[in-house]
């Protein structure tokens, strides 16, 4: 069943009509006779979400260099044939980025790649190894150093 306002205009569910300015008149729902159910037309307030402020981002972990990453799998042999179970590095600088290039890249999907060879020769640079003898690292672990300092190559947000 259609209803009609006042100017003979159909009432459409979930509008208010042309007149809403003044005092809505009570609709009837139903058949209209002693059966129907009179509905206010007044607009009722929608409970507004409780605004959010926006909070400040976690403070970033604050490295302290040497950076140390445990070799958890295999330990490896340095430069002199000892047994080394962990690596130290020391900060990277921008000297570093350009005698090996930028281990990282983001691409145009926002994900992190890291380019292999420029890491290892990153990391042998930052831990004083010889990057043959990283090659020998296992995968776990060699992950784990690239992974602990890949966030040393990568743009910050904030400086744009």
């Amino acid at each position: 069943m259609i209803q009609f306002d006042d100017k003979g205009q159909p009432i459409r569910e979930g509008f208010q009509s042309a007149t809403s300015g003044q005092s809505p008149q009570p609709r009837v729902v139903g058949n209209g006779g002693a059966n129907g159910t009179i509905i206010d037309a007044k607009p009722v307030a929608m409970p507004q979400p409780p605004v959010e402020e926006p909070q400040a981002p976690p403070p970033k972990p604050v490295d302290q260099f040497p950076i140390t990453v445990r070799l958890l799998y295999r330990p490896i042999r340095g430069n002199n044939q000892e047994e080394l179970t962990s690596l130290t590095f020391r900060e990277p600088t921008g000297g570093d980025i350009n005698r090996c290039g930028n281990p990282c890249r983001v691409n145009s999907d926002g994900d992190v790649v890291i380019d292999e060879k420029k890491m290892t020769l990153i990391m042998a640079n930052l831990s004083g190894v010889l990057s043959p003898l990283l090659d020998r690292m296992d995968p776990r672990d060699w992950n784990s150093c690239a992974y602990r300092l890949r966030g040393f190559f990568l743009p910050d947000l904030a400086a744009w």
